[in-house]
């Protein structure tokens, strides 16, 4: 072997342990946040990552960030356009201990990159990127694209764990669990009131559904799970729905699933989000205005029941 070759070889090995010595550092704080870090799912009030628009002002922002952090300090973001990869930077100056920021739309080169950046930036704060939410289960894009995203991220951030958002039976079902990209962690949305049989059971089935799919996940896929979506709506009232309710679902959920290095959960969701109904056009129109309803914290910013609930 000629000297030139030895010495790529030394430089390629080098390369190599570094690079698995960033993935284990940063799997390692991904791991630590899951077991101490309180998670909300946010999306800043009034706006709708799916539409665009003028995004919210970093005023704005801070006013949400400012409601949250007595209860939370973690974050799950579902898009870094329109300005909300400033959240990042504003979670950490507001106490946040850890921020796992989303991408909307994973062939939005510029949405991307935005995320990438505000992960450089913020690297004590951001420990994982979501590329995508649901987008394969609504075909908003495919796998093909979602894997060049992945491919891109990796290159340009080689430590940074990266995941995406389907509903839980995607990764519970062989065929579309191939069609996604190796993930660093999962992080599924796992919706009781989407069973056939949500209503027709004990309360105590919808958390317990929760639980089983976590276990099943971690069996599968020997990965941390951090579930992003799950709990009740506290209405309308009319369809059986009240912050009680709601309320004890996340009561039970806490003490069902305590948080460990293998699993966790956010609290779903940050503030009530009107908009949604009219976005909802795939789920059943006696189901839609249920979507508005999420929040532990109405539109307007007053506490719900269910904050009692968070520990």
């Amino acid at each position: 072997m000629s000297r030139i070759s030895r010495c790529a070889l030394v430089v390629l090995a080098s390369a190599g342990a570094l690079a698995s010595s960033e993935v284990g550092v940063a799997t390692g704080r991904l791991e630590s946040a899951l077991a101490t870090v309180r998670f909300v799912a946010y999306t800043p009030r009034g706006f709708d990552p799916g539409a665009g628009g003028p995004p919210p002002d970093v005023a704005a922002l801070r006013a949400d960030l400012a409601l949250l952090r007595p209860h939370f300090d973690g974050l799950v973001t579902y898009s870094s356009a329109n300005g909300l990869d400033r959240v990042a930077a504003l979670a950490r100056e507001a106490g946040f201990r850890a921020v796992v920021l989303g991408v909307w739309s994973p062939t939005d080169s510029r949405e991307l990159d935005a995320a990438l950046a505000a992960a450089a930036a913020e690297p004590a704060t951001v420990i994982g990127l979501a590329i995508g939410n649901e987008g394969l289960f609504f075909h908003r894009y495919d796998s093909a694209g979602l894997a060049q995203a992945f491919d891109r991220a990796h290159r340009a951030r080689p430590g940074l764990p990266l995941t995406t958002s389907e509903p839980f039976a995607g990764y519970l079902d062989d065929a579309r669990a191939k069609s996604l990209p190796r993930l660093d962690f999962l992080l599924p949305n796992i919706h009781p009131t989407n069973e056939a049989w949500f209503g027709t059971l004990p309360a105590d089935a919808s958390v317990d559904l929760v639980v089983d799919v976590v276990a099943r996940l971690e069996k599968q896929f020997a990965r941390p799970v951090l579930v992003k979506e799950t709990g009740l709506p506290s209405g309308p009232p009319g369809d059986g729905f009240s912050e009680s309710a709601q309320a004890a679902f996340w009561s039970a959920l806490s003490r069902k699933l305590p948080p460990t290095r293998r699993h966790a959960f956010a609290f779903f969701e940050a503030f009530d989000c009107p908009w949604k109904p009219a976005r909802a056009i795939e789920a059943p129109p006696e189901k839609r205005a249920r979507e508005a309803f999420w929040g532990f914290f109405d539109r307007d910013g007053h506490p719900k029941l269910a904050l009692a609930a968070v520990p």
